[in-house]
């Protein structure tokens, strides 16, 4: 019977540690696809990525600026910047290049509306897609957004597939020869 006492403890506290994460998430917001045509107004233009030419973290966001202070990217400091106050047409045009950046080829963009999680937008999303064959998938990045208090936090990693793609002993991108 006492073999059995640390197991349960464990699956307890990995039932306590699993709640109390998704605790912390708040709630998942979803965003849904957007006619870049409709887009009005004055944004603030948050770029994100594009370090180096084989970069594929390339993602732009475009945020109305009075909801600025509700936006929290989840990502070092360093690796975005911000333009403020676009009309726009500028900021979809900014964000167009920025996520071209790179030697891989965009075939496309993925544009999204980011609701504010009361029936309102806070936003856009512009996200590259590419070849299929090229990096692994049309779509490398996750995006998620995650209300919170009042704030909206935006999550960027790579796909698993395109990060194990480009992890490879034998990938270009790995650094073996």
């Amino acid at each position: 019977m006492n073999v059995l006492r640390p197991v349960r403890l464990f699956v307890a506290l990995l039932i306590l540690v699993l709640s109390l994460s998704g605790c912390m998430m708040g709630t998942q917001l979803n965003t849904e696809t957007a006619d870049p045509k409709t887009i009005s107004g004055t944004y603030d233009l948050y770029l994100y990525g594009c370090r180096y030419p084989d970069d594929l973290e390339h993602a732009a966001f475009l945020i109305v600026p009075d909801r600025m202070g509700m936006v929290d990217l989840y990502v070092p400091d360093t690796s975005y910047k911000i333009k403020r106050g676009l009309p726009a047409d500028k900021a979809l045009a900014d964000a167009d290049a920025f996520v071209r950046c790179g030697i891989h080829t965009v075939n496309e963009l993925r544009v999204h509306r980011i609701p504010d999680g009361s029936n309102g937008t806070i936003g856009y999303e512009i996200l590259p897609r590419y070849l299929p064959y090229d990096v692994g998938g049309t779509d490398p990045l996750l995006v998620s957004y995650s209300l919170k208090d009042g704030k909206i936090t935006i999550y960027i990693r790579l796909s698993p597939d395109v990060d194990k793609v480009l992890n490879m002993p034998d990938s270009p991108s790995s650094g073996a020869n």
